[in-house]
């Protein structure tokens, strides 16, 4: 079984870094796949985020990793998609 989507309800600290930098560091946990960020909040402190992930095969522990390690915390858990064949079917 293969997690193919996953969509992640998330925040992060403000200014810190942009999520061009979160989305890259998410990608190399994903095989053949895309990382999409929206920025959907934003405060004093912190930019509310929707993930959406999409891939072959993604590594839900290297993505939760990706993110602790740039600070960000997970709110949420909104979709998960998994696969018996590890092909991403839309």
């Amino acid at each position: 079984m293969y997690l193919t989507r996953l969509v992640i309800d998330a925040v992060k600290p403000l200014g810190e870094y942009n999520i061009i930098d979160l989305a890259n560091d998410m990608a190399k946990h994903i095989r053949n796949g895309d990382v999409f960020i929206k920025v959907v909040e934003v405060d004093i402190h912190t930019e509310g985020l929707k993930i959406v992930i999409e891939g072959a095969k993604i590594n839900f522990e290297g993505v939760q990793k990706a993110l602790k390690d740039r600070g960000a915390v997970i709110n949420s858990l909104d979709e998960a998609t998994v696969s018996s064949n590890g092909k991403n079917k839309k």
